[in-house]
């Protein structure tokens, strides 16, 4: 097909009576083919240098402060195929007649792609501070409930006795409760 449609232009360029529309035609049609051709160059380079990327890949790093952290994914193999066109990213924010439908989530998405270092940087003080807080929370809030699990109460006849271990386990301690009527 494609070598028939090339030489039927081949014959129509040969033809001396060549108006100046069809030449105009011929030559957007032959900037048009270029055009792809480059269009599909540039995008085999991509696709190859993906494939090259994400063989034996272990995740990708981020710049946290000094440190430097590494994200890895489960499956390198979904991850290229899913972007490797534009469009499986743009696609998600546009409705099917391709105008946009989620504005803001298409903002934050490409300048947290932008910013991914200065957003992984944010979270990992975030994640910082809540554990300091966490753990001062906890401090202050000490549970002394059955400290001593050998702690066990008996009653007889009508006393309840309690037998404590430790430096005040030779002294006997009796309280007496009166009810309040």
């Amino acid at each position: 097909m494609e070598n028939t449609k090339t030489k039927y232009y081949d014959e129509i360029k040969l033809r001396p009576s060549v108006t100046q529309e069809q030449k105009k035609a011929m030559d957007f049609f032959n900037r048009y083919n270029e055009e792809q051709q480059r269009a599909e160059t540039l995008h085999n380079d991509f696709v190859n240098r993906s494939k090259q990327l994400f063989t034996d890949f272990k995740g990708f790093n981020f710049n946290v402060g000094e440190k430097k952290f590494r994200y890895a994914i489960n499956n390198s193999d979904e991850v290229m195929n899913n972007q490797s066109k534009i469009s499986n990213f743009v696609g998600k924010f546009l409705n099917k007649d391709g105008t946009i439908k989620d504005t803001e989530g298409y903002h934050r998405a490409l300048y947290v792609a932008n910013n991914s270092d200065a957003f992984a940087q944010h979270f990992y003080e975030q994640g910082k501070a809540d554990a300091v807080r966490d753990i001062n929370a906890k401090s202050k809030n000490i549970n002394v409930e059955n400290h001593n699990s050998n702690d066990q109460d008996i009653f007889i006849g009508g006393f309840k006795v309690r037998a404590i271990n430790g430096e005040d386990s030779s002294k006997l301690r009796i309280k007496k409760r009166t009810k309040i009527n």
